[in-house]
C-alpha cells in the first residue's frame, strides 16, 4: 500500500487493517468470499473515462451490490457523449495504483470522486 494512503489514514485517526491482496483476488466478491467480508458492506472504487478530446476521468465509488451506470448517469455528469471504463493501464497510470486498490483518497487533486450516497 502506498504510504501515502497510510499517512492520510493515520491524520484522520481512521481505524482501518491493511489487507494484503493477491491480484487473483482483486475481484470483490473473490476478495470478499476469501476474506470473509459480505458484500453489502464492501465499496468498488472504479474509473471511468469520457472519451472525448482531452479524455476526462471520474473515480466512482459503489457498494459492491451495485453497478456504475456509464451509459447514462456517468456519460452525463463527465459531459461526454460515450464513456466506458478505464483500463487497467489507465488506472495504473492516473492513480498509481492496480486494479482492485484503487482507495477513494490519496489520487491526484484533478481527478473528481464520486460516491453513491448508499455508500
Amino acid at each position: 500500500m502506498e504510504d501515502s494512503i497510510v499517512e492520510i489514514l493515520e491524520a484522520m485517526c481512521a481505524d482501518y487493517q491493511i489487507v494484503e491482496c493477491a491480484p487473483e483476488l482483486a475481484d470483490t466478491a473473490q476478495f470478499c468470499e476469501h476474506y470473509g467480508y459480505r458484500l453489502d458492506e464492501s465499496a468498488n472504487a472504479i474509473l471511468i473515462v469520457g472519451k472525448g478530446d482531452p479524455r476526462v476521468y471520474a473515480l466512482c465509488v459503489v457498494l459492491a451490490t451495485t453497478q456504475v451506470d456509464v451509459n447514462k448517469q456517468a456519460r452525463r455528469k463527465l459531459g461526454v457523449k460515450k464513456a466506458s471504463f478505464a483500463s487497467p493501464d489507465e488506472t495504473i497510470k492516473l492513480t498509481g495504483m492496480t486494479l482492485g486498490g484503487v482507495p477513494p483518497f490519496g489520487l491526484p487533486t484533478s481527478l473528481p470522486i464520486w460516491i453513491d450516497s448508499r455508500v
